[in-house]
């Protein structure tokens, strides 16, 4: 079983590369003059340059053999979903205090049309990101080997699975009106801050 502590020092979370998380070089292009960005109230950023910002103090860099060991070897028994990225599987970790603690593990299928890109756009953005009707992410992998390219994130473990398996499966009783209430209020939340909450984020097309 892998274990980490959470509240371990900055070397733990600091990944070998200078201590940012993965960025991909900057295109050569206009370049706004810092004039022109303090003239606004809130300055605007790309993605990317938050991501330097804040990923390094907020993401933890996994080894491959940590989470294939809280994955028990990326364990079909362990395994709760799969999509265009890759497969995702309940992990098993040791907190500071002793405690066992529930993460999720998405590993990128190597065979992927999305592949790194798609990858790193997830690692900065929702590196960025911290509210609490969103999935948090926790930390990140990136590993390159004769056997290939390793691409793998870990997020909070949702333990009441999918609104879908609540809506539409019968292994679940229906749900209450005023708890779908209550989700479709908390999605709305999400929805908010993804839209104004980050008022300082430049986005690109």
């Amino acid at each position: 079983m892998g274990c980490f502590a959470f509240k371990s020092g900055k070397g733990r979370r600091r990944p070998a590369g200078g201590g940012k998380p993965p960025a991909e070089p900057k295109p050569d292009g206009p370049k706004r003059s810092k004039a022109s960005s303090s003239s606004a109230s809130t300055p605007t950023r790309s993605i990317q340059e938050l991501s330097e910002e804040r990923g390094a103090a907020r993401l933890r860099v996994f080894g491959l053999e940590e989470l294939g060991s809280a994955t028990n070897g990326f364990s079909r028994a362990l395994k709760i979903g799969e999509g265009g990225f890759g497969s995702v599987y309940r992990a098993f970790f040791r907190s500071a205090a002793g405690g066992r603690v529930v993460l999720a593990v998405k590993r990128l299928n190597q065979r992927s049309l999305q592949g790194h890109k798609q990858w790193l756009a997830e690692v900065q953005f929702l590196g960025v990101l911290e509210h609490p009707n969103l999935v948090k992410l926790v930390g990140y992998c990136a590993v390159d080997s004769e056997a290939g390219k390793h691409r793998l994130l870990v997020y909070e473990f949702m333990p009441n699975k999918t609104l879908d398996d609540h809506l539409f499966s019968r292994a679940h009783p229906p749900l209450p009106w005023r708890t779908r209430l209550q989700v479709m209020a908390g999605a709305a939340r999400g929805l908010d801050y993804l839209h104004r909450g980050l008022p300082e984020v430049q986005c690109g097309r």
